[in-house]
C-alpha cells in the first residue's frame, strides 16, 4: 500500500511539473513545444479549434502506441488530463511577463521541468503518455533515451513548421534540451519503478 501511495504521488506530482514546464514556454512567448508546433500546424489546415486536433491526434497516438506495445495504464489517462488542465490553471493566474530576462529564465527552466517532470511521472510505473510512448518505443529498438527523445522532438518540430506552424527559439532549445536532460536524471537520480501486474496493460506478441 506504501508503494503504491508512492507511485500515485510520484505520477501526479510528475505531471504537474510537466504541465508546469510547458506552460512556462507559453507565458515566455518565445516559441512553443515542438508538439504544440505541429497542434497549430494541424488546426490551420483543418479548421480546427487546437483542442480538438490534440484530443484527436492523441487517440490516433494512443493506437499507435498499443501497437508498438508501450504500457498503457493509469498514467496515460491521467497525462491527457492533469498536464493540460496544470498548463490552462498556470496561464489563468500567471501573467506573461514583459521582462526579457525572465522570459529567457522561463526557456531555459522548460526543458529542464518538463525532463525531470518525465523521470517522475515515466518511473511511477503506471504507464505512458501517448506521445512519449513513442519514446519508449524508440528506446526499445535500442536508442538511447536522449537520442530517441531529441529525434522524435526534432522530427515533430521539422514536420509542424513544414506544414505551417509557428515556432521561435524557445521551440528550439526545448527540443534540443529535454532529451539530454531526461536521460541524465533517468541515469543519475532516480530510474524509476518496475510496472505492477495487473495496473497497465501491454500488447503481447503477434
Amino acid at each position: 500500500m506504501r508503494e503504491t501511495t508512492i507511485r500515485v504521488a510520484v505520477l501526479l506530482l510528475g505531471l504537474v511539473m510537466f504541465g508546469v514546464g510547458i506552460g512556462a514556454l507559453f507565458l515566455a512567448d518565445l516559441g512553443v513545444g515542438p508538439w504544440d508546433v505541429l497542434h497549430d500546424a494541424l488546426a490551420g489546415l483543418l479548421d480546427r479549434q487546437p483542442g480538438t486536433v490534440i484530443a484527436g491526434l492523441g487517440l490516433l497516438l494512443l493506437g499507435l502506441v498499443a501497437v508498438v506495445r508501450q504500457a498503457i495504464g493509469p498514467a496515460t489517462v491521467a497525462n491527457v488530463v492533469i498536464i493540460g488542465s496544470t498548463v490552462n490553471v498556470l496561464l489563468a493566474v500567471v501573467e506573461p511577463p514583459s521582462s526579457m530576462v525572465v522570459r529567457v529564465v522561463l526557456v531555459g527552466a522548460a526543458p529542464l521541468t518538463v525532463a525531470f517532470g518525465s523521470m517522475l511521472y515515466l518511473g511511477a510505473g503506471l504507464g505512458t503518455g501517448v506521445r512519449d510512448g513513442l519514446m519508449t518505443a524508440l528506446v526499445d529498438t535500442g536508442l538511447s533515451i536522449r537520442a530517441a527523445r531529441t529525434c522524435l522532438e526534432v522530427t515533430v518540430l521539422v514536420g509542424g513548421g513544414a506544414l505551417g506552424g509557428s515556432y521561435g527559439v524557445g521551440t528550439l532549445v526545448f527540443a534540443m534540451l529535454v532529451g539530454p536532460l531526461y536521460q541524465v536524471f533517468r541515469q543519475r537520480v532516480w530510474a524509476g519503478y518496475p510496472e505492477p501486474v495487473g495496473w497497465v496493460y501491454r500488447r503481447g506478441p503477434s
